[in-house]
């Protein structure tokens, strides 16, 4: 019996691998693994030098240990301000209430956004998510991650910033279209939201006042949300058609399909054989784990020092100053040309204090009759204008920073805060001019 030839080795084939499970939302091994971290065989492509690996490889490190050391700085300048300026923080019973809870309380919540949002991910929800907002998105021409994230939007705004940061750094979503997804989901979503919990503040307090003030926010919230599809829907040729293709019923390429999940065998060009449930959920929350240790780090090494910054400033009264000097402009200018002087203590106890404040004031001075309801309702208004920016600048921001980049954060905080005024002071604009 003649011997078979020895099987010649073929440099284009690719080598065999095990067999990976891939969940809905489970990237497959070539996917998972960037092509940087796949051994170089020369499958295609040349060796990299010794020396110039060993280079890249130092240098690689040698960014890495920077951006370790920076934000650990900026964490060490901003807790020595703070303990310069109130020595008292060093006792636990002293730090604990005013400065470590809080933060951990903020972590906790950016954690809780964060699985949420990869879990969204790895189970293969993402389509069911943007099958509920379709009709909205496909008229804006948006992608089925901006679906997901504006319906998710409705419940969590920490998941549905991490939705649009995973798409983001996938390449599912460009960055105009995380900035526009973003302000879309700060509108409607946002305000339907807290909706509750500010109805039963201001509702009993201030009553048709405050029925007034709930429905203008809303209004401002619906328009900003409709500008934002109108802009979308803009979008030139190219990003529609794309756009189009991502929310039809094919997945988007880097997508996984839903309700599908394979083993693929040893050779690429076996079919998909479905896996068990069991091996579902095995794979589906080890990619959770694994992306969750990877974020979580890093969204606590920007947050951290944001948060420790923003205190120090606040310690050193630049938010104190920043809303007098917004409230004395507003109730010397806009606002005092339309209302009564006692008005005045709405807005300075709006920015000064707590939003409760503001409405408890506004409601004493209307039970006082010193208040008609529209003035009531336009006091409210104003308080919001000028406390709410600082406000988020103050809290929003350090979570902003660790979900997004630090520089992205901030643009996205600023740009919402900008569009939320501006359509808040419009809409109260047009409806004080109608009824006067």
């Amino acid at each position: 019996m003649p011997t078979p030839p020895p099987r010649q080795h073929d440099a284009s084939a690719q080598p065999q691998q095990p067999a990976v499970l891939n969940a809905p939302g489970v990237p497959s091994s070539s996917s998972a693994f960037p092509a940087a971290h796949a051994p170089a065989h020369g499958h295609g492509t040349h060796a990299m030098p010794g020396g110039q690996a060993r280079q890249d490889r130092t240098r690689n490190r040698r960014a890495s240990r920077m951006g370790l050391a920076l934000p650990l700085l900026a964490c060490a300048v901003a807790l020595g301000a703070i303990l310069a300026r109130d020595p008292r923080l060093l006792a636990w019973h002293a730090a604990w209430p005013g400065l470590v809870r809080p933060l951990l309380h903020m972590l906790v919540i950016m954690g809780v956004g964060l699985a949420v949002g990869l879990a969204v991910e790895a189970f293969g929800w993402t389509p069911l998510l943007a099958r509920l907002a379709r009709p909205v998105t496909r008229w804006g021409r948006l992608p089925d991650d901006s679906g997901a994230a504006f319906a998710t939007a409705f419940l969590s705004a920490a998941a549905s910033n991490s939705l649009l940061m995973e798409a983001h750094a996938a390449g599912r979503l460009s960055a105009r279209e995380l900035r526009l997804s973003y302000l879309l989901n700060s509108g409607l979503p946002v305000f339907l939201l807290h909706l509750p919990t500010t109805f039963f503040v201001v509702g009993p307090l201030a009553r048709a006042a405050g029925i007034i003030y709930l429905t203008l926010n809303g209004v401002a919230a619906l328009l900003r949300t409709v500008l934002v599809l109108l802009l979308t829907r803009r979008a030139g040729p190219a990003d529609a058609k794309r756009d189009t293709d991502r929310s039809g019923d094919a997945p988007h390429p880097g997508a996984s399909r839903s309700g599908v999940v394979s083993a693929h065998g040893p050779h690429g060009g076996q079919p998909d054989v479905p896996a068990t449930p069991a091996r579902r959920l095995r794979a589906a929350v080890a990619l959770v784990g694994m992306r969750f240790r990877r974020r979580i780090g890093r969204m606590a090494l920007f947050t951290a020092p944001t948060y420790l910054a923003m205190y120090a400033l606040h310690q050193a009264g630049v938010f104190d100053t920043l809303r007098d000097l917004a409230a004395g402009g507003a109730t010397g200018g806009f606002g005092m040309g339309f209302l009564p002087v006692q008005a005045a203590g709405v807005v300075v106890f709006s920015a000064a204090a707590e939003f409760s404040s503001g409405v408890a004031a506004a409601a004493a001075l209307l039970d006082a009759g010193s208040l008609d309801t529209a003035q009531t309702a336009l006091a409210l208004v104003l308080g919001t204008i000028v406390a709410t920016p600082i406000r988020a600048l103050r809290h929003q921001l350090p979570s902003h920073t660790g979900i997004f980049t630090p520089r992205l954060g901030l643009v996205l905080l600023v740009q919402s805060q900008l569009f939320r005024v501006a359509s808040l002071a419009a809409v109260t604009a047009v409806w004080w001019l109608a009824t006067h």
